[in-house]
């Protein structure tokens, strides 16, 4: 029976002024479990699906869905995944997969981001973003991807641009992957990067179906007028919102596996999430006389911005290591060439006097 003190009040065996440690001890008890149980919610959130298998890349890809195939094994990912007011992010995956003389290696690299700001930079980032032969994604969905190479871009809403400048979703791969494939991965990866930050109320993405392979021609990048020149080009104007090509120049390397560098790249688009990629590039004056079109068009590369049947179009050109110094891929020679070609088949107004 406690006693009593010299005031009447009982005596607990505490010390004025202590404090109680076992309720201490039992408050930091709940916050550790707390803190780990947020954690844990965390990770669910970016690592698992629903199910509870492991996810990866911001949870975008689940471990028993492509790209990855039966048997694979060893994944890493080392990833930064965006967020509430961190609209950017990145992630690099590695895995092994086949046995004996069927095995291999892959990396995907994937990333979330603006591009750079300055005009200059922004441009080489443009020129290296598209890839010249690039395949659009079906049903006007503002993205692409490069055939059997697993690369591609997909742009998210206006809602989550950054300083004005439209989010990019950039995918890249270091073993061929399909057309479709790639897109299914852009899709997820861009659904997952909206859902991180929170930047859009619109519905998820979805890839309805495959795109489609593009179409030889005998007319390099479709210009009938370069039928008789040394070279070849992909990818004749197929679509009437985006066209993409390359010219091939001179072979890299030696013998049977020599493979041909690209001399030309050119890339035409009117969709409007990829024309906003170019927004503040092309100034506000006509690369020449006569043109209905604003930009600029040097020894280097060329890049207008026009009014086509009422769709703002962006048409680019780069000229590339393998480079001709013939009218093949010389911009101010070829450049006029393919504007007319593929304007003319995207039903456009001509573009230029002459």
């Amino acid at each position: 029976m406690p006693h009593a003190s010299p005031h009447g009040a009982p005596h607990t065996g505490a010390h004025p002024g202590q404090p109680d440690h076992s309720r201490a001890r039992a408050l930091t008890g709940a916050l550790a479990i707390a803190a780990l149980v947020a954690a844990l919610v965390a990770l669910w959130q970016t690592q698992s699906t629903p199910l509870g298998g492991r996810a990866y890349c911001w949870g975008s890809w689940p471990e028993d869905e492509a790209p990855f195939r039966r048997g694979d094994r060893d994944r890493v990912a080392d990833e930064i995944p965006p967020a509430p007011g961190r609209p950017s992010g990145q992630c690099s995956l590695r895995w092994h997969g086949g046995r004996g003389s069927g095995a291999y290696d892959q990396r995907l690299d994937l990333h979330l981001g603006t591009g750079p700001r300055d005009p200059g930079e922004r441009r080489s980032w443009l020129g290296e973003l598209f890839g010249g032969g690039d395949v659009p994604l079906p049903d006007g969905l503002p993205g692409f991807t490069a055939p059997a190479s697993g690369t591609g871009a997909l742009v998210l809403p206006e809602s989550c641009d950054v300083d004005g400048r439209p989010s990019v979703v950039t995918l890249k791969s270091a073993k061929a992957l399909s057309l479709t494939t790639t897109g299914e991965l852009l899709i997820r990866a861009a659904n997952q990067a909206a859902k991180a930050t929170s930047c859009t109320t619109l519905p998820p993405l979805h890839l309805r179906r495959a795109p489609s392979s593009p179409v030889s021609d005998r007319d390099p990048c479709g210009i009938s007028a370069l039928e008789e020149e040394a070279g070849t080009g992909t990818g004749p104007p197929t679509n009437t919102d985006f066209h993409s090509c390359a010219i091939a120049g001179t072979s890299a390397g030696t013998g049977t596996a020599a493979a041909p560098r690209w001399a030309a790249r050119f890339t035409t688009t009117a969709r409007p999430r990829l024309v906003a990629l170019f927004d503040g590039l092309t100034g506000d004056r006509p690369p020449a006389p006569g043109w209905r079109a604003h930009g600029s068009i040097d020894a280097a590369g060329a890049l207008v911005r026009a009014d086509c049947g009422g769709r703002p179009t962006v048409f680019a050109m780069r000229s590339g290591p393998a480079r001709t110094h013939t009218r093949l891929d010389d911009p101010r020679a070829v450049f006029p060439l393919y504007v007319d070609a593929v304007a003319a088949h995207m039903g456009c107004a001509p573009l230029r006097a002459g």
